[in-house]
């Protein structure tokens, strides 16, 4: 990573970034939308179930009101001991079958069957009799819309819909049982409800539904493509399935899954509830919502179950989360296509600054001898940072020049120094403070140097080269340098102590010339004068010495 430039570490944390967050929002909105989606589905299925449900029920209470309004209008008559008319309740109970679509049959039964009929004498050749000759049709509707009547079955406990209300004391609902109607098998359940006389069970009343009815109302159901619904009744018999082989049948005897036979245990005790389960048609996984559907004011439960395959329910929730996540990806790989082409631009243009600034720092470390501006033509912030470079670079790379200029100019000016030229000076100019500051205080040390030595060391030195040879007559001219004119002063004095040594040396010679002779003519005079001659030679050969140490200093 850290060999890496700083474009493709950009890239990386801006793809990795990108690709994090929007995977994270991805996720989240998908999840949401699905599980939103999930629920609406599963809502919808739920509305289903409840609104089937209730039109169920909103027919089984119609069944019963018209068990009960039979049933109220038998004791009536037997309680006034009125004899109803036969043809009237022929009439009527098809009036009854033909106001209420849903129904298949109406009957009544007595075990007294002459406490609102007349018994036959044999006048009546009707059907409509038991084999006592007791009036008690059953009137059941074809499905062509024409009516059969037959005689009911005999009065007997033991038949489940006497049995049931006469036990209940109540209306009551069988479970589905097969009944002969005019040479026909048909699987029935009945709605019926006791008659009393005085406090006593006299007989009962009720209605017929064929299961036909409910399987093909339930049939027209259409959720989703494979979802159906199921009725079952409080007995957990089947009433309505898309299997027809299942209908009368327990459920348990179906299915041993825990999950569906404890849903509807819970039906039965008017619990709503839903579970998931492989469904009883075609074994696919899916949502089952179990809805209870009370009997009347009894207590008694069916049970109505809508059923949708999840691949089903669940498709546009699986949609739009799959469209989510194909959406984001082919988003994500949009942004990273323009980050892709932004980080390439941009690569391009740091790469374009970063060789103008590598190019101006090979002019400033002298490597090369112009510097180059930054061919970089945008109005973004690289352009704006490219040309603020370039006005950089043109004012440093102008300063530089002059600093150059100025540096050559002090070594001319340091060259000429050391040939001995000390009236020489920098004249060259730069916007560079410090080095125009060390400029100034350089022509001025100069200045000083010049004033307090010479002008021209040259002239200095060949004039002390003259010294050296006792040649005093040399002067530096033209120089009011404090040294050279010290120098001239100088030479003045020595060129007259040398006159005046050698005027003395001339004179010392002369006299010594002359004591010489005086000395040979002692000699000769005398013996005596020998010592004083001794010393006064002592002293002429110490007088001697003396001048000619004076002679040699003076050169």
């Amino acid at each position: 990573m850290k060999k890496l430039n700083f474009g493709t570490k950009l890239l990386l944390v801006l793809v990795s970034i990108t690709a994090v967050s929007l995977s994270l929002m991805i996720y989240i909105i998908s999840s949401n939308t699905f599980e939103s989606l999930k629920n609406q589905s599963q809502e919808y299925v739920n509305e289903m179930a409840k609104s089937n449900a209730l039109e169920i029920r909103n027919t089984l209470d119609k069944a019963v009101v018209i068990s009960n309004t039979i049933a109220n209008r038998y004791e009536s008559a037997i309680e006034h001991n009125e004899k109803l008319s036969k043809e009237g309740t022929i009439k009527y109970l098809k009036e009854v079958l033909n106001q209420n679509k849903f129904l298949l049959g109406v009957w009544f039964t007595f075990e007294d069957g002459t406490l609102v009929y007349t018994k036959n004498d044999d006048s009546d050749k009707t059907n409509y009799y038991t084999k006592d000759g007791v009036f008690q049709p059953y009137v059941v509707r074809n499905s062509d819309g024409s009516f059969t009547i037959q005689a009911s079955a005999d009065f007997s406990l033991e038949s489940e819909w006497i049995n049931r209300p006469y036990k209940n004391k109540e209306v009551s609902i069988t479970e589905p049982y097969n009944y002969e109607i005019d040479g026909k098998n048909v699987l029935l359940t009945t709605v019926s409800s006791p008659v009393y006389y005085k406090g006593k069970f006299v007989g009962a009343v009720g209605v017929d539904f064929s299961l036909d009815f409910f399987n093909k109302k339930i049939g027209e159901i259409k959720l989703f493509e494979n979802g159906y619904g199921a009725l079952f009744d409080n007995y957990g018999k089947f009433i309505a399935h898309p299997k027809t082989e299942n209908i009368g049948k327990y459920i348990k005897d179906v299915t041993k899954n825990e999950t569906i036979l404890n849903a509807i245990e819970k039906s039965k005790n008017g619990e709503k509830n839903s579970y998931f389960a492989k469904n009883l048609k075609t074994g696919t996984d899916s949502y089952n919502y179990v809805y209870p559907i009370q009997f009347g004011d009894t207590k008694n439960y069916w049970t109505f179950i809508a059923t949708a395959p999840e691949d089903e329910y669940l498709s546009e929730a699986s949609f739009v989360k799959n469209f989510s996540i194909i959406a984001g990806v082919v988003v994500l790989f949009i942004i990273i296509i323009v980050i892709l082409i932004s980080m390439r631009i941009l690569n391009k243009n740091l790469t374009t600054i970063k060789d103008g600034l590598l190019g101006f720092f090979s002019f400033l470390n002298k490597e090369e001898k112009k510097a180059h501006l930054i061919e970089l033509d945008s109005q973004d912030e690289f352009g704006q940072m490219a040309k603020v470079i370039n006005e950089n670079i043109k004012k440093t790379e102008s300063l530089i020049l002059q600093d150059n200029v100025l540096i050559d100019d002090v070594k001319r000016v340091v060259d000429e120094v050391k040939a001995g030229y000390l009236d020489k000076r920098i004249e060259k100019f730069t916007q560079n403070e410090s080095l125009e500051e060390l400029k100034n205080n350089f022509n001025g040390m100069l200045e000083i140097t010049k004033q307090n030595i010479c002008i021209d060391i040259n002239k200095v030195v060949a004039v002390l080269d003259s010294f050296g040879k006792l040649d005093f007559r040399p002067k530096i001219e033209n120089d009011n340098g404090k040294v050279a004119v010290g120098i001239n002063n100088l030479a003045t004095i020595i060129n007259k102590m040398l006159v005046e040594n050698k005027t003395n040396g001339l004179t010392l010679d002369k006299s010594s010339n002359v004591l010489l002779a005086n000395v040979d003519k002692l000699n000769l005079s005398s013996n005596e004068a020998a010592a004083s001659l001794e010393e006064t030679a002592a002293a002429l050969e110490e007088v001697t010495s003396n001048v000619r140490n004076n002679t040699q200093n003076i050169a």
